[in-house]
């Protein structure tokens, strides 16, 4: 679903959603202060449009930053930087802000999935996980769930390979140390989601079986846990 907005409708856009999702005062500040810049940036070049190479391209001469953001860690140096063109590319490409995955306490299940999360902690129970490991599993599950919330998906039988790699893509550059175990988390819930008749199609197979050294989208368009 990617979005055609100009630079600084794109921005505008992106300031609004972060204020809406609760960033702080001081974060968007920086935020703002860094897309200044990468506007300026883009004007001198006669440049209408936020693109990867664009993205790159200031990275490379503004933060002598050459690394491939999708496979590679980011350098602390310029890891804000890299932050800051990831959500202009995110939104660009998806329409939200890919936020890390983090501890929630008292997570709210979106009404459309809570009845396949409950049977799904219900079945991780039956197999007896350790609390320990069960709360981690949900944890990285529930920002997959999230993300198909903000995707506008209204039933686990909307789930497609192509919104799976999606997810796998925004989630990398983010979790590369973790990506293993997440997507082995994400299998194993498409594989009940299945086995159970929630969906029509086994998606296990789409999610991919190691760290995917993958190119976006926009520029070209397993073990089983139990």
């Amino acid at each position: 679903m990617e979005m055609r907005l100009n630079i600084k409708e794109l921005v505008s856009t992106v300031i609004a959603e972060l204020e809406r999702l609760g960033y702080s005062y001081n974060s968007i500040c920086g935020f703002r202060a860094f897309f200044k810049r990468f506007i300026a940036f883009a004007e001198t070049r006669g440049e209408l449009y936020f693109s990867e190479d664009l993205g790159k391209k200031f990275l490379e001469e503004q933060y002598s930053c050459k690394v491939n953001y999708y496979q590679e860690s980011f350098p602390k140096k310029s890891k804000h930087a890299i932050r800051c063109i990831r959500l202009l590319g995110d939104y660009q490409l998806h329409g939200i802000i890919v936020r890390r995955i983090v501890k929630k306490a008292g997570y709210i299940k979106p009404p459309q999935f809570e009845h396949v999360l409950t049977a799904y902690e219900k079945d991780c129970a039956s197999n007896e996980y350790s609390s320990r490991g069960m709360r981690t599993r949900l944890q990285r599950l529930f920002f997959f769930v999230d993300y198909l919330a903000l995707r506008n998906v209204k039933d686990v039988n909307s789930i497609t390979p192509e919104i799976i790699s999606d997810y796998v893509k925004t989630i990398f550059p983010k979790h590369e140390k973790s990506i293993a175990s997440i997507l082995t988390t994400l299998r194993a819930f498409l594989k009940f989601l299945y086995r159970d008749g929630y969906t029509e199609a086994n998606l296990s197979a789409s999610v991919p079986a190691k760290s995917p050294f993958i190119t976006p989208p926009s520029l070209q368009h397993g073990t089983r846990e139990r």
